[in-house]
């Protein structure tokens, strides 16, 4: 009987053993899935700005001086992640740089292979950190916004300066008295017989 209340006792015991150890198991396994749902980035519908715009948006598609496609970007705010772009067109997926304003800190321009009028090009943003997909969209390329070059102002010297080779139309061409006025005379040639 001795050997019977031994044996219980001890059931007794790795019951509440394994019961413990499945609580502690269980607790960890759950920290842990929660550690990794807060680091899932929750990635954004890519859209078209507007005035209402508190995601990362697109102001324009743009064109620059070496026919390179110019994406125009307004972040949120000036602590938004640094990322890069892949876009895709025709069947191809090019990678775009992206470099931050200096004059507004909350604009960045993304310059890459041109995508053609009319079509369309599917977007993704990812973090330059860990390469993380933030952003996605797609879009029709119905406009591109092309720089044109700026003229400088021409100078032209003033009037005094100006020397003109012909009298303007508004100048009175009257002679004065130290020019001359000449009749033309017309003179025979001897050779010429006369009539």
């Amino acid at each position: 009987m001795k050997q019977r209340q031994i044996f219980i006792i001890l059931g007794a015991v790795g019951i509440i053993f394994l019961m413990c150890w499945f609580s502690i198991l269980t607790t960890i396994v759950k920290d842990l899935r929660e550690s990794n749902e807060s680091k899932v980035v929750v990635v954004v519908d890519l859209t078209l700005c507007d005035e209402d715009s508190s995601d990362l948006c697109i102001v324009t598609f743009g064109a620059d001086n070496q026919n390179q496609m110019v994406i125009h970007f307004q972040l949120p705010d000036e602590d938004y992640a640094t990322f890069y772009v892949k876009a895709a067109n025709r069947g191809t997926t090019t990678m775009y740089p992206c470099e931050v304003s200096e004059a507004a800190p909350t604009t960045v321009y993304c310059t890459g292979v041109r995508t053609p009028l009319g079509e369309t090009i599917d977007i993704e943003v990812y973090t330059i950190d860990n390469d993380t997909l933030i952003a996605r969209g797609t879009f029709l390329v119905s406009a591109i916004a092309v720089v044109t070059p700026i003229s400088l102002p021409t100078i032209v010297p003033a009037e005094e300066e100006t020397p003109t080779a012909f009298p303007s139309p508004t100048d009175d061409v009257t002679p004065t008295q130290s020019e001359s006025t000449s009749t033309p005379t017309s003179t025979l040639d001897p050779s010429y017989p006369n009539p």
